[in-house]
């Protein structure tokens, strides 16, 4: 792996201290805080309240199940207050029915995961996929959620923000959720994978953040200099899958953030002898790679 391309969390001298969490590697403090789980080419991040409140914001692609349930292990934690699904995509939704079965596998027994509430978009127009039916199906509680929603816990809030009508026969993404989030003093802008004329109105909407969760896993077309001068955040994370065929993070995103302090959970592009283009122009002295779930303590806002 070239040189640049690996974590160095120690060195990351800024008021947010990103926490490589990865198997074989410390687990995280204890206390409130965002957790980005490394689910492959998708997304899911963890959120955990000062009085052990758990919130899920999507479950990535089928597989990322297992990443799921060792996070919610790894912090003791047994059910999930609410679940949030940014819209209907399966790197989004495909680990949700597997992950409710439990460590086991198997729905109906002992260690299913408890489940209070489920928020999305609505099912109207949801894709027609194994996966979507599958959510659609799930015998858990949900809520169809519009712009001005909101939920809060002790030091937890999770508000729906306005990202602007999406176009006529608008692709699935155009369709998702945003999310203002804070967790304790700590502010994250969650844009699903909206596009960058939605991503510039939910930024607008929820003002200065501390962390951006990069739209559509580091996509050029999901970020733009508007959405950054809006938001004004310290730190930019990205989801991603290493050698995915997208080639996210794309190097047109990194160059936009040459100047700003970014982590990826992973990245294609970094061979040189790979499909991707190579990245290392556009990569910056503040970018990182994980290779693993990200931690961000909320005391580390301060």
């Amino acid at each position: 792996m070239h040189p640049i391309f690996f974590s160095l969390s120690l060195l990351l001298a800024a008021p947010l201290h990103p926490l490589d969490v990865g198997p074989g590697l410390a687990p995280p403090p204890r206390g409130p805080g965002l957790r980005f789980i490394d689910v492959g080419q998708g997304s899911s991040l963890l959120l955990v309240g000062r009085e052990g409140q758990a919130v899920l914001v999507d479950a990535g692609p089928p597989p990322a199940s297992e990443a799921i349930l060792a996070a919610l292990a790894e912090h003791d934690l047994a059910a999930v207050d609410l679940w949030v699904f940014s819209h209907f995509d399966n790197d989004h939704i495909g680990g949700f029915v597997r992950a409710l079965a439990g460590p086991d596998n198997i729905a109906g027994t002992a260690d299913d995961l408890e489940l209070r509430e489920r928020w999305d978009r609505g099912l109207d127009d949801a894709p027609d996929t194994p996966a979507a039916t599958a959510y659609a199906a799930a015998e858990v509680p949900r809520r169809r959620v519009r712009a001005g929603d909101r939920w809060d816990a002790p030091g937890l809030s999770i508000r729906v923000v306005p990202a602007g009508s999406p176009p006529e026969r608008a692709a699935e993404n155009a369709l998702g959720l945003a999310l203002c989030i804070e967790v304790e003093s700590l502010r994250l802008l969650a844009p699903g994978d909206l596009p960058v004329a939605q991503v510039e109105a939910a930024a607008r909407a929820c003002g200065a953040v501390d962390v951006l969760w990069a739209s559509h896993h580091g996509s050029r077309t999901g970020i733009s200099q508007a959405v950054l001068t809006a938001a004004a955040p310290a730190l930019v994370v990205i989801s991603a899958g290493g050698d995915n065929s997208y080639c996210h993070p794309h190097a047109e995103t990194l160059s936009l953030l040459h100047n700003h302090r970014v982590w990826s959970t992973d990245l294609a592009g970094a061979s040189p002898h790979g499909s991707c283009a190579g990245l290392a122009t556009a990569w910056g002295r503040q970018h990182h790679v994980a290779l693993a779930d990200l931690w961000l303590a909320a005391g580390e806002a301060d």
